[in-house]
């Protein structure tokens, strides 16, 4: 954890900062200096609203040099979050739900780490090449040129392995990088035992999409992949995820697709008795299934006159059925029906951004948030700044 990931963090119990206790850390070395800090309206390091008025002026690059390895992060509120193997772990006590917090779903937690943890580094991510076609699709799904992204702030909402938020920070985006499960920290160890260059701009947290511990309005871009359907409500993850792009930023969601009424009712009716499984043994079970998979796949390409379907090696095929049948919350949406809840959440510029080779089974809306909500943005602003002298 870089001492700059301060600058975003929240307590996602009361909103407010947490203070910083650290008890290990490193200082890493930089590729060259930091081009913008973009911290321009809160200093964490310093604990000030105006950085701009600091004397002497501060060194921004200290808070990418410094590397948090363990620590504690504590609130006013009284709640607590530790910093372990370098990742912040803002999770909140889920255990009383009526107190408006999220519902505790350790399956989904566990079943997110094992499916990581099979991965491995090479293995194609849902049959796709993931530092060449995804990094090259990413610029479609946010509407974007590779010349725009130096400089621009990014939020990835369910990071999973991390290969493709590591994969797009090299357009020069720095990026938070959050997932609800422990995938975070093998995300986090590939990072820096490969050496990769962008690594000080790359910051992993451990968070739950429904209790964001992030502040309000605060990334020029906002990416979501096969998340929000896993959570207990998914218009409730995505008016959380809503808040985090500035005015005029975009907010990217992909989400399963509601299929024909004869696949779906064979999918529930599978999930009924998969979701109870252990985690290990439906995995074996599915990586058994995968060449009947493999084959009914073809199958149904050939009767529908489509072309081949990628082809995967045993464990990938295994791993995309694990993460289908496996978690405990899967919700399945429309475009118009997305397109709306975008538009209620006030943004504009809505529209389908799902690509031809993933159109069958999910769906991908792209909006920006309107320029009014910048009026909200700077009132929050302007509480703190009161607050804080």
């Amino acid at each position: 954890m870089k001492r700059r990931l301060l600058d975003w963090i929240v307590c996602p119990r009361c909103g407010e900062r947490p203070r910083l206790t650290v008890s290990r850390e490193e200082r890493i070395a930089l590729p060259g200096p930091v081009r913008t800090p973009a911290c321009a309206s809160y200093c964490a390091r310093y604990d000030v609203a105006r950085p701009r008025e600091i004397t002497p002026a501060p060194d921004c690059n200290d808070c990418f040099r410094d590397e948090i390895l363990e620590g504690v992060l504590a609130c006013a509120c009284g709640a607590t979050y530790p910093v372990v193997d370098g990742i912040p772990r803002l999770l909140p006590d889920a255990s009383n739900p009526a107190a408006g917090e999220p519902v505790k779903d350790r399956r989904s937690d566990k079943s997110f780490k094992l499916q990581w943890q099979i991965y491995r580094e090479g293995d194609l991510t849902w049959f796709k090449e993931d530092a060449g076609l995804r990094k090259e699709e990413f610029l479609y799904n946010l509407d974007v040129t590779a010349a725009e992204l130096p400089g621009k702030t990014l939020l990835d909402a369910g990071c999973g392995n991390g290969e493709l938020t590591r994969s797009v920070a090299e357009y020069g985006l720095e990026i938070v990088a959050m997932d609800f499960s422990g995938s975070v920290v093998g995300a986090r160890r590939r990072l820096f035992e490969k050496g990769f260059p962008v690594s000080h701009r790359v910051h992993y947290l451990q968070g739950n999409v429904l209790a964001l511990p992030l502040r309000p309005a605060s990334f020029d871009l906002v990416h979501s992949s096969g998340v929000l359907h896993h959570t207990p409500s998914t218009y409730r993850a995505f008016r959380s995820v809503a808040k985090e792009p500035k005015p005029g930023g975009k907010l990217y969601i992909q989400l399963y697709r509601r299929r024909e009424a004869w696949v779906h009712g064979i999918n529930v009716a599978l999930r009924a008795v998969t979701t109870r499984l252990p985690l290990r043994l439906l995995y074996a079970l599915c990586y058994l299934a995968a060449p009947l998979h493999a084959a009914l796949s073809r199958l149904v390409h050939r009767l529908r006159h489509e072309p081949p379907p990628p082809r995967s090696t045993a464990r990938e095929r295994a791993v995309q059925m694990f993460d289908n049948y496996s978690p405990r919350f899967q919700y399945r949406h429309t475009v118009p029906e997305i397109v709306k809840l975008f538009q209620s959440a006030g943004y504009e510029d809505v529209k389908d951004v799902t690509l031809p080779n993933e159109a069958r089974h999910m769906l991908a809306v792209l909006g920006t948030r309107k320029a009014e909500a910048r009026n909200e943005a700077e009132s929050e602003e302007a509480v703190r700044e009161r607050a804080t002298g």
